[in-house]
């Protein structure tokens, strides 16, 4: 009797079994499938959240054509921008996680937006994969050309004689060019007034013009500009000295320490997104970035390769949040 009554138990269980088994079996063939298609088989929306002209727009269009080459697709280079990036980057983070729909990421975007805009849909180290960093920009010291300030102490001296006076421009509160400006200003003692800008080249023409007094930008934009006069950089904040600029000092040089580096660009997917177009993404960037011809332009735009995949770039990002936020939550910026 006993017997009979545990029979109809046992089958439901075994059902229930076999159907979670089946499932499991059939996620495994799905995604197996997935991987051994020709990925990609369409072209890829690459977004940069940022306007044309600057260098995270010039490092894009540079990877992307290699890239293209090494997939086979064409990738297109959509400029979606908009509060300080983050709707680009909103975007991007809120896309099916198919592998068609790709991103360009900085410092800021990646770590710290989050925190800045509050009221974000997004947070980007939770709905973002970086597959591959790709390069890092130094970023440099400029004024006026007709700046009194001959050079990097007079500007400092000037800061402190005239403090809230002098204005400096940055891409946007909280990005890495407005932390590093206020941690400048944090390890010498000065005071000066942020401009927000929108977009890199906005900030070189009226820095040229003298509508601002100083900005930290990173050398690939400032280059032209410094060439043909129309700025002169103080400083650089690299840890040597940079080749194109060799009597230009860097900023431990002159005993202003721990102000960030470099402006470092990665290529970021949706979380979620198949391990297999993860994978294939990074070998297509490391393709790009490896070739001679990209190299050469690289040069031009002072950008130095900085290739990090795998395990790699998962602890990278990992490192980067943590000190980004360090520096960031404790000069509570907050735009909502």
């Amino acid at each position: 009797m006993n017997h009979s009554k545990t029979q109809p138990g046992r089958r439901v269980l075994t059902k229930t079994m076999l159907t979670a088994l089946c499932s499991v079996i059939l996620a495994m063939v799905g995604a197996d499938t997935w991987a051994q298609t020709t990925y990609p088989d369409r072209p890829i929306k690459w977004v940069v959240p940022v306007p044309a002209g600057g260098g995270m727009d010039a490092v894009t269009r540079i990877v992307s054509a290699g890239m293209a080459t090494a997939l086979n697709q064409p990738v297109i280079v959509d400029n979606r921008t908009g509060a300080a990036g983050t709707i680009g980057t909103g975007y991007v983070a809120q896309s099916a996680p198919d592998g068609y729909t790709v991103l360009t990421i900085d410092n800021s975007l990646f770590t710290t937006a989050h925190l800045v805009f509050s009221k974000l849909a997004y947070a980007a180290p939770k709905d973002l994969k970086l597959v591959a960093t790709l390069v890092r920009i130094p970023l440099v010291l400029a004024v006026p050309s007709d700046s009194p300030s001959k050079n990097f102490q007079d500007f400092i001296q000037s800061s402190k004689d005239n403090p809230g006076k002098i204005s400096y421009g940055s891409p946007g509160v909280g990005s890495p060019l407005h932390v590093g400006m206020e941690l400048l200003q944090t390890r010498t003692g000065t005071k000066m007034q942020h401009v927000p800008y929108r977009g890199m080249g906005n900030i070189l023409t009226d820095l040229s013009t003298g509508t601002i007094g100083a900005a930290l930008v990173d050398f690939g934009s400032a280059r032209s500009f410094a060439a043909s006069g129309r700025i002169k950089i103080l400083a650089v904040a690299t840890e040597k000295r940079l080749s194109q600029l060799p009597a230009v000092p860097t900023l431990d040089e002159l005993e202003v320490k721990n102000v960030p580096i470099s402006l470092w660009f990665a290529l970021a997917v949706p979380a979620g997104t198949p391990e297999a177009a993860v994978t294939r993404l990074a070998h297509a960037a490391q393709l790009s970035l490896e070739s001679p011809e990209a190299k050469s332009k690289f040069e031009t735009i002072g950008a130095q390769v900085f290739l990090k995949t795998g395990s790699e770039v998962t602890a990278f990002s990992r490192e980067q949040v943590a000190f980004w936020e360090s520096i960031v939550k404790p000069m509570a910026i907050k735009l909502d």
